[in-house]
């Protein structure tokens, strides 16, 4: 597959370096995002027909064994056997000894040094990071066209013992939060082979993973490609999320309660989640949600026009591959090992638990993509704060209002949002009216109506002109 998006991401790795220009500052950028995301790719293109030196680190490896590798790397890449020969167990003699090369070999020319899954190759402790502190402060920081990328899916370690770190303080330039890439970024890559709703249910089960997107097969339908992927026993995704959690939290056990408890409840508070999973709600659970939320696997949200009221606060699964594992994959999974046959997602998963998941992932969609639903409904350049809303009293089940703008020129966008075979009917106007209802106004703002609508609706509901705007998949998603 093309490389995809990134045009923001790819903006700023790329600054300082235009054609025929010197940068006159060494550069430091620290990535972190999920695994599979598109990290590593993206360094890539930005420094594709510039010099790029790579080095890896080893998923649960010693820190010798990780120097070891680096110097392999640093010897082939420089063509300088040698390197593979320097004894020492000290990353600050390895990181002068990689200077030392740039200094060499690059010393007026832009180079690129990528320190990829830097987490791991730290072998999680900070020593790495004072070293490169000092390396950094007395070595590589001298060459003024170098831009030296820390990269990795472990976020809490970057954030926390790099970018906020004493050590590095003041010195990472940049800092990129690699997320998925949205669905209008994907989608000429399955049309016009695949409808844009297919594009869409593809979307609401893998997200916008890249890696999981290359996967899919364009000539099959979303349906034989989610029984190929996730349903069989030799599926690349059927156990995917055993090897990226791992990655992220080894054996994990809280991080994996917490997740099993969302996928089971949905949406809900810190304080029952807590008790759910046997923690106490002032303990560490803030933390592990944190952690949760930095890999990319959970997301916080409150009310849209209370988005900063603390009590409020609800988590949910915010990645949907996992949230479709553990919806679907997961209860299934010892039959689908042992099958033989072809893949039958029906086999595994009932009509009405695939039509509810449908639903509520396309609820969740839109909300991920209020920034671009702003745009079409021509307010993209107001300010305003969205997502779902609901009362203090609602369960965790419902969000009142499937997703809310509160907008700086006094108006109240409320989006009702469906995904259903059939078209929507004059019905949905009751349950919109008793939402607006509920809702809070009492600035007396504008409230404006909107309905967005995967199957379209029928002549009688637009004869009533209820809703200002009616968006189906093509005035989102389409040209």
């Amino acid at each position: 597959m093309d490389f995809l998006g990134r045009t923001h991401e790819l903006e700023i790795l790329r600054e300082g370096l235009p054609p025929g220009e010197v940068r006159d500052r060494a550069c430091l950028t620290v990535i972190y995002g999920r695994r599979r995301v598109g990290k590593t790719r993206l360094v890539e293109e930005a420094y594709r027909g510039d010099a790029l030196l790579r080095f890896e680190g080893l998923e649960r490896q010693p820190t010798p064994e990780q120097q070891k590798v680096f110097l392999q790397r640093l010897a082939e890449q420089s063509g300088r056997p040698e390197y593979r020969l320097l004894r020492t167990s000290s990353w600050t003699d390895i990181l002068i000894a990689l200077a030392g090369h740039l200094a060499q070999s690059h010393p007026d020319r832009p180079v690129g040094v990528l320190l990829d899954e830097f987490p791991w190759m730290a072998a999680g402790r900070t020593k790495l990071v004072s070293s490169l502190k000092y390396v950094w402060d007395n070595y590589l920081s001298k060459h003024k066209r170098l831009h030296l990328i820390l990269c990795g899916s472990i976020g809490s370690f970057l954030l926390k013992k790099v970018v906020r770190s004493q050590a590095l303080y003041g010195r990472v330039g940049r800092e990129i939060h690699l997320k998925p890439l949205e669905l209008p970024e994907i989608r000429d890559v399955f049309q016009p082979q695949r409808s844009l709703r297919e594009v869409v249910e593809l979307y609401m089960a893998l997200g916008g993973i890249p890696q999981y997107l290359e996967m899919v097969k364009p000539s099959l339908s979303t349906r034989a490609n989610l029984e190929d992927l996730c349903f069989s026993r030799d599926g690349l995704l059927t156990t995917e999320f055993e090897r990226i959690f791992a990655s992220h939290f080894g054996s994990g056990g809280h991080f994996r309660s917490i997740l099993e408890q969302l996928a089971k409840k949905g949406p809900t508070t810190r304080e029952k989640l807590a008790r759910a999973c046997g923690l106490t709600p002032g303990g560490r659970i803030s933390e592990y949600l944190e952690e949760l939320e930095l890999a990319g696997f959970v997301e916080r949200y409150a009310p849209a026009d209370r988005p900063q009221a603390a009590r409020l606060v609800r988590f949910r699964i915010a990645d949907p591959y996992v949230l479709f594992y553990f919806r679907f994959i997961r209860p299934a999974l010892h039959e689908i090992q042992r099958s033989n046959g072809r893949p039958d997602l029906l086999k595994y998963v009932s009509p009405s638990r695939y039509a509810t998941w449908q639903g509520l992932a396309f609820e969740h969609l839109c909300c991920q993509h209020a920034p671009l639903v702003a745009e079409r409904l021509g307010f993209g350049s107001v300010r305003y704060s969205s997502g779902p809303w609901f009362s203090r009293g609602a369960s965790e089940h419902s969000s009142q209002i499937d997703l809310l703008y509160v907008r700086a020129d006094r108006i109240l966008t409320v989006c009702e949002v469906k995904f259903q075979d059939e078209k929507v009917g004059k019905g949905v106007i009751a349950e919109v009216e008793a939402k607006v209802k509920a809702l809070s106004n009492r600035r007396r703002w504008t409230v404006e109506k909107v309905l967005i609508s995967a199957s379209g609706v029928t002549e009688d509901l637009a004869r009533e002109r209820y809703f200002s705007r009616i968006l189906g998949l093509e005035d989102l998603f389409g040209d």
